[in-house]
Protein backbone atom coordinates (compact mmCIF):
# COMPACT_ATOMS: atom_id res chain seq x y z
CA UNK A 1 0.00 0.00 0.00
CA UNK A 2 1.64 3.22 -1.16
CA UNK A 3 0.64 6.52 0.40
CA UNK A 4 0.62 9.77 -1.49
CA UNK A 5 1.08 13.09 0.23
CA UNK A 6 -2.03 14.23 2.07
CA UNK A 7 -2.84 17.83 2.81
CA UNK A 8 -2.14 19.28 6.23
CA UNK A 9 -5.88 19.91 6.57
CA UNK A 10 -6.71 16.21 6.14
CA UNK A 11 -3.97 15.08 8.52
CA UNK A 12 -5.19 17.61 11.09
CA UNK A 13 -8.75 16.38 10.67
CA UNK A 14 -7.60 12.79 11.19
CA UNK A 15 -5.82 13.78 14.40
CA UNK A 16 -8.90 15.68 15.56
CA UNK A 17 -11.17 12.65 15.07
CA UNK A 18 -8.54 10.43 16.68
CA UNK A 19 -8.53 12.68 19.75
CA UNK A 20 -12.33 12.54 19.95
CA UNK A 21 -12.11 8.75 19.94
CA UNK A 22 -9.48 8.75 22.70
CA UNK A 23 -11.61 11.23 24.66
CA UNK A 24 -14.60 8.92 24.22
CA UNK A 25 -12.44 6.09 25.55
CA UNK A 26 -11.71 7.90 28.80
CA UNK A 27 -15.34 8.98 29.23
CA UNK A 28 -16.74 5.51 28.47
CA UNK A 29 -18.55 6.51 25.27
CA UNK A 30 -21.14 3.93 24.17
CA UNK A 31 -23.08 5.50 21.30
CA UNK A 32 -24.57 2.28 19.94
CA UNK A 33 -25.79 1.46 23.47
CA UNK A 34 -24.73 -2.18 23.22
CA UNK A 35 -20.95 -2.40 23.19
CA UNK A 36 -20.45 -1.66 26.88
CA UNK A 37 -22.91 -4.41 27.80
CA UNK A 38 -21.20 -6.83 25.39
CA UNK A 39 -17.85 -6.00 26.99
CA UNK A 40 -19.06 -6.41 30.57
CA UNK A 41 -21.33 -9.39 29.98
CA UNK A 42 -19.66 -11.22 27.12
CA UNK A 43 -16.03 -10.34 26.38
CA UNK A 44 -14.25 -9.27 29.54
CA UNK A 45 -14.57 -12.50 31.54
CA UNK A 46 -13.41 -14.89 28.76
CA UNK A 47 -10.31 -12.73 28.23
CA UNK A 48 -9.42 -13.06 31.91
CA UNK A 49 -10.26 -16.78 31.91
CA UNK A 50 -8.16 -17.49 28.82
CA UNK A 51 -5.23 -15.88 30.62
CA UNK A 52 -5.83 -17.80 33.87
CA UNK A 53 -6.79 -21.23 32.50
CA UNK A 54 -6.52 -21.43 28.74
CA UNK A 55 -7.33 -25.12 28.22
CA UNK A 56 -10.47 -25.20 30.35
CA UNK A 57 -11.79 -21.93 28.88
CA UNK A 58 -11.03 -23.04 25.32
CA UNK A 59 -12.85 -26.37 25.72
CA UNK A 60 -15.83 -24.78 27.47
CA UNK A 61 -16.15 -21.56 25.52
CA UNK A 62 -19.76 -22.33 24.55
CA UNK A 63 -20.74 -22.07 28.22
CA UNK A 64 -20.26 -18.30 28.03
CA UNK A 65 -23.22 -17.96 25.67
CA UNK A 66 -20.90 -16.10 23.30
CA UNK A 67 -21.91 -16.08 19.62
CA UNK A 68 -18.50 -14.95 18.38
CA UNK A 69 -15.28 -16.84 17.82
CA UNK A 70 -12.81 -17.06 20.74
CA UNK A 71 -9.84 -16.24 18.47
CA UNK A 72 -9.67 -12.49 19.08
CA UNK A 73 -10.40 -12.87 22.79
CA UNK A 74 -7.48 -15.30 23.01
CA UNK A 75 -5.32 -12.72 21.25
CA UNK A 76 -6.32 -10.03 23.76
CA UNK A 77 -5.69 -12.39 26.67
CA UNK A 78 -2.02 -12.54 25.62
CA UNK A 79 -1.68 -8.90 26.67
CA UNK A 80 -2.83 -9.86 30.16
CA UNK A 81 -0.03 -12.42 30.20
CA UNK A 82 2.37 -9.61 29.27
CA UNK A 83 1.28 -7.63 32.33
CA UNK A 84 -1.21 -5.15 30.83
CA UNK A 85 -4.47 -4.53 32.65
CA UNK A 86 -7.89 -4.56 30.98
CA UNK A 87 -8.03 -0.81 30.39
CA UNK A 88 -4.61 -0.88 28.74
CA UNK A 89 -5.81 -3.77 26.56
CA UNK A 90 -8.83 -1.68 25.58
CA UNK A 91 -6.49 1.12 24.53
CA UNK A 92 -4.38 -1.28 22.44
CA UNK A 93 -7.58 -2.55 20.79
CA UNK A 94 -8.68 1.01 20.02
CA UNK A 95 -5.45 1.77 18.16
CA UNK A 96 -5.63 -1.51 16.23
CA UNK A 97 -9.15 -0.60 15.09
CA UNK A 98 -7.97 2.67 13.54
CA UNK A 99 -6.29 0.57 10.83
CA UNK A 100 -9.81 0.05 9.39
CA UNK A 101 -9.75 3.66 8.16
CA UNK A 102 -6.38 3.18 6.46
CA UNK A 103 -7.37 -0.05 4.72
CA UNK A 104 -10.71 1.43 3.65
CA UNK A 105 -8.87 4.44 2.20
CA UNK A 106 -6.63 2.13 0.18
CA UNK A 107 -9.71 0.36 -1.21
CA UNK A 108 -11.14 3.72 -2.28
CA UNK A 109 -7.89 4.57 -4.03
CA UNK A 110 -8.12 1.38 -6.08
CA UNK A 111 -11.78 1.91 -6.94
CA UNK A 112 -11.53 5.62 -7.73
CA UNK A 113 -8.04 6.12 -9.08
CA UNK A 114 -9.16 9.19 -11.04
CA UNK A 115 -10.24 11.07 -7.91
CA UNK A 116 -7.92 13.17 -5.77
CA UNK A 117 -6.50 11.14 -2.88
CA UNK A 118 -7.28 13.89 -0.40
CA UNK A 119 -10.98 13.65 -1.21
CA UNK A 120 -10.86 9.88 -0.76
CA UNK A 121 -9.04 10.19 2.55
CA UNK A 122 -11.61 12.73 3.69
CA UNK A 123 -14.36 10.26 2.78
CA UNK A 124 -12.65 7.48 4.75
CA UNK A 125 -12.69 9.67 7.86
CA UNK A 126 -16.49 9.33 7.93
CA UNK A 127 -15.87 6.01 9.70
CA UNK A 128 -14.88 8.02 12.76
CA UNK A 129 -18.49 9.29 12.89
CA UNK A 130 -20.03 5.82 12.99
CA UNK A 131 -21.53 5.08 16.44
CA UNK A 132 -20.85 1.38 15.87
CA UNK A 133 -17.19 1.93 14.99
CA UNK A 134 -16.61 4.25 17.92
CA UNK A 135 -18.35 1.98 20.43
CA UNK A 136 -16.69 -1.24 19.23
CA UNK A 137 -13.30 0.46 19.17
CA UNK A 138 -13.71 1.66 22.76
CA UNK A 139 -15.22 -1.59 24.11
CA UNK A 140 -13.28 -4.54 22.60
CA UNK A 141 -15.23 -6.98 20.46
CA UNK A 142 -14.41 -9.40 17.65
CA UNK A 143 -16.52 -7.68 15.01
CA UNK A 144 -14.25 -4.75 14.17
CA UNK A 145 -11.03 -6.80 13.87
CA UNK A 146 -12.96 -9.26 11.71
CA UNK A 147 -14.18 -6.36 9.57
CA UNK A 148 -10.64 -5.00 9.22
CA UNK A 149 -9.41 -8.27 7.75
CA UNK A 150 -12.51 -8.50 5.55
CA UNK A 151 -11.89 -5.02 4.14
CA UNK A 152 -8.28 -6.14 3.60
CA UNK A 153 -9.75 -9.11 1.72
CA UNK A 154 -11.61 -6.66 -0.52
CA UNK A 155 -8.41 -4.69 -1.03
CA UNK A 156 -6.54 -7.78 -2.28
CA UNK A 157 -9.54 -8.77 -4.39
CA UNK A 158 -9.55 -5.34 -6.04
CA UNK A 159 -5.81 -5.65 -6.64
CA UNK A 160 -6.42 -8.95 -8.43
CA UNK A 161 -9.14 -7.42 -10.58
CA UNK A 162 -6.81 -4.60 -11.50
CA UNK A 163 -3.61 -6.58 -12.12
CA UNK A 164 -4.67 -10.23 -12.73
CA UNK A 165 -1.71 -11.20 -10.56
CA UNK A 166 -2.48 -14.64 -9.05
CA UNK A 167 -0.69 -13.87 -5.81
CA UNK A 168 -3.62 -11.61 -4.91
CA UNK A 169 -6.03 -14.56 -5.10
CA UNK A 170 -3.98 -16.17 -2.34
CA UNK A 171 -3.84 -12.96 -0.33
CA UNK A 172 -7.62 -12.67 -0.73
CA UNK A 173 -8.21 -16.19 0.55
CA UNK A 174 -5.75 -15.90 3.44
CA UNK A 175 -7.25 -12.62 4.60
CA UNK A 176 -10.79 -14.00 4.28
CA UNK A 177 -9.83 -17.04 6.38
CA UNK A 178 -8.40 -14.79 9.10
CA UNK A 179 -11.48 -12.56 9.09
CA UNK A 180 -13.74 -15.64 9.29
CA UNK A 181 -11.83 -17.08 12.22
CA UNK A 182 -12.18 -13.79 14.06
CA UNK A 183 -15.82 -13.20 13.07
CA UNK A 184 -17.40 -16.30 11.41
CA UNK A 185 -20.17 -14.35 9.65
CA UNK A 186 -17.63 -13.23 7.01
CA UNK A 187 -17.14 -16.84 5.87
CA UNK A 188 -20.30 -16.64 3.73
CA UNK A 189 -18.45 -14.38 1.27
CA UNK A 190 -16.35 -17.37 0.24
CA UNK A 191 -19.17 -18.25 -2.16
CA UNK A 192 -18.90 -14.93 -3.99
CA UNK A 193 -15.11 -15.05 -4.32
CA UNK A 194 -15.23 -18.68 -5.44
CA UNK A 195 -17.60 -17.99 -8.33
CA UNK A 196 -15.59 -14.94 -9.35
CA UNK A 197 -12.30 -16.86 -9.36
CA UNK A 198 -14.04 -19.72 -11.18
CA UNK A 199 -14.38 -17.43 -14.20
CA UNK A 200 -10.96 -15.80 -13.93
CA UNK A 201 -8.54 -18.45 -12.63
CA UNK A 202 -7.32 -21.61 -14.31
CA UNK A 203 -8.54 -24.92 -12.92
CA UNK A 204 -5.17 -25.95 -11.50
CA UNK A 205 -4.70 -22.77 -9.51
CA UNK A 206 -8.34 -22.79 -8.43
CA UNK A 207 -7.92 -26.35 -7.15
CA UNK A 208 -5.01 -25.28 -4.96
CA UNK A 209 -7.08 -22.41 -3.60
CA UNK A 210 -9.97 -24.75 -2.77
CA UNK A 211 -7.64 -27.21 -1.05
CA UNK A 212 -6.14 -24.38 0.99
CA UNK A 213 -9.56 -23.11 2.07
CA UNK A 214 -10.70 -26.63 2.94
CA UNK A 215 -7.63 -27.30 5.07
CA UNK A 216 -7.97 -23.88 6.71
CA UNK A 217 -11.54 -24.71 7.73
CA UNK A 218 -10.66 -28.02 9.42
CA UNK A 219 -9.54 -26.58 12.80
CA UNK A 220 -12.79 -24.67 13.37
CA UNK A 221 -14.89 -27.63 12.16
CA UNK A 222 -13.00 -29.91 14.53
CA UNK A 223 -13.48 -27.42 17.36
CA UNK A 224 -17.23 -27.09 16.82
CA UNK A 225 -18.27 -30.63 15.78
CA UNK A 226 -15.65 -32.98 17.25
CA UNK A 227 -14.77 -31.16 20.46
CA UNK A 228 -18.42 -30.07 20.59
CA UNK A 229 -17.71 -26.45 21.50
CA UNK A 230 -20.53 -25.07 19.38
CA UNK A 231 -20.40 -21.41 20.37
CA UNK A 232 -22.41 -20.50 17.26
CA UNK A 233 -25.53 -22.11 18.76
CA UNK A 234 -24.87 -20.96 22.32
CA UNK A 235 -26.11 -17.45 21.71
CA UNK A 236 -27.28 -15.39 24.65
CA UNK A 237 -27.48 -11.63 24.75
CA UNK A 238 -25.45 -10.20 27.64
CA UNK A 239 -27.07 -7.37 29.57
CA UNK A 240 -25.31 -4.49 31.28
CA UNK A 241 -26.01 -6.10 34.65
CA UNK A 242 -23.76 -9.02 33.67
CA UNK A 243 -26.70 -11.37 33.19
CA UNK A 244 -27.30 -13.52 30.11
CA UNK A 245 -30.60 -13.18 28.29
CA UNK A 246 -31.72 -16.15 26.23
CA UNK A 247 -31.61 -15.41 22.52
CA UNK A 248 -35.01 -15.61 20.82
CA UNK A 249 -35.48 -15.18 17.08
CA UNK A 250 -38.13 -12.67 16.08
CA UNK A 251 -38.27 -11.75 12.40
CA UNK A 252 -39.92 -8.38 13.07
CA UNK A 253 -37.20 -7.47 15.57
CA UNK A 254 -34.52 -8.36 13.05
CA UNK A 255 -36.09 -6.43 10.17
CA UNK A 256 -36.90 -3.32 12.21
CA UNK A 257 -33.58 -3.08 14.06
CA UNK A 258 -31.29 -3.95 11.15
CA UNK A 259 -33.13 -1.75 8.65
CA UNK A 260 -33.04 1.22 11.06
CA UNK A 261 -29.29 0.80 11.50
CA UNK A 262 -28.79 0.61 7.73
CA UNK A 263 -31.02 3.66 7.29
CA UNK A 264 -28.92 5.62 9.79
CA UNK A 265 -25.69 4.90 7.92
CA UNK A 266 -27.31 5.70 4.57
CA UNK A 267 -28.78 8.97 5.84
CA UNK A 268 -26.00 11.15 4.31
CA UNK A 269 -26.90 9.68 0.91
CA UNK A 270 -30.65 9.81 1.43
CA UNK A 271 -30.63 13.57 1.99
CA UNK A 272 -29.08 14.17 -1.43
CA UNK A 273 -31.74 15.69 -3.69
CA UNK A 274 -31.52 13.23 -6.59
CA UNK A 275 -31.41 10.14 -4.41
CA UNK A 276 -34.12 11.41 -2.05
CA UNK A 277 -36.51 12.02 -4.96
CA UNK A 278 -35.87 8.53 -6.34
CA UNK A 279 -36.38 7.02 -2.90
CA UNK A 280 -39.60 8.98 -2.42
CA UNK A 281 -40.90 7.81 -5.82
CA UNK A 282 -40.06 4.23 -4.87
CA UNK A 283 -42.11 4.54 -1.68
CA UNK A 284 -45.02 6.25 -3.42
CA UNK A 285 -45.34 3.51 -6.06
CA UNK A 286 -45.34 0.75 -3.42
CA UNK A 287 -47.38 2.57 -0.79
CA UNK A 288 -50.17 -0.05 -0.68
CA UNK A 289 -47.63 -2.83 -0.02
CA UNK A 290 -45.30 -0.96 2.32
CA UNK A 291 -47.90 0.38 4.78
CA UNK A 292 -49.45 -3.02 5.73
CA UNK A 293 -45.96 -4.51 5.94
CA UNK A 294 -44.74 -1.78 8.30
CA UNK A 295 -47.90 -2.14 10.43
CA UNK A 296 -47.28 -5.89 10.77
CA UNK A 297 -43.64 -5.35 11.68
CA UNK A 298 -44.59 -2.82 14.35
CA UNK A 299 -47.32 -5.08 15.72
CA UNK A 300 -45.01 -8.07 16.14
CA UNK A 301 -42.00 -6.03 17.23
CA UNK A 302 -40.89 -7.33 20.63
CA UNK A 303 -37.28 -6.29 21.11
CA UNK A 304 -36.75 -6.30 24.87
CA UNK A 305 -35.54 -3.16 26.60
CA UNK A 306 -33.14 -5.32 28.62
CA UNK A 307 -31.29 -6.31 25.44
CA UNK A 308 -28.11 -4.44 24.62
CA UNK A 309 -27.75 -2.80 21.24
CA UNK A 310 -30.58 -1.91 18.91
CA UNK A 311 -29.12 1.13 17.23
CA UNK A 312 -29.38 4.86 17.77
CA UNK A 313 -32.99 5.17 16.48
CA UNK A 314 -34.23 2.46 18.84
CA UNK A 315 -32.60 4.13 21.81
CA UNK A 316 -34.00 7.50 20.76
CA UNK A 317 -37.55 6.18 21.16
CA UNK A 318 -36.74 3.80 24.04
CA UNK A 319 -37.80 6.28 26.78
CA UNK A 320 -41.29 6.42 25.22
CA UNK A 321 -41.76 2.63 24.99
Amino acid sequence: MKFKILTFKNVSLFLFFYLTLVTGFFFGENLNYGSYGDWIGGNREPIKDFSNNFTYTFLNFDSYGHRHSPVYLIFLSLFLDLGLDLNQIRLVHLHLCISLIIVFYQCLRLLFSNINNNYLFLLSLIIFLSPTFRSLAIWPDSRLPGLIFFVLTIYFFLKFRKTDNLKYTWYTCISLVVSSYISPNFSVFFVYFFFFFLKKVKFRELSFLLIFNFLASLPILYYIFILDVNFLAAGKTPSINNESINFNFNLSDKVMIISSIIFFHLSPILIMDNFFNQFKNFLDKRFIIIVPLVVCLIYFFNYQLSYTGGGIFFYSIKPFI
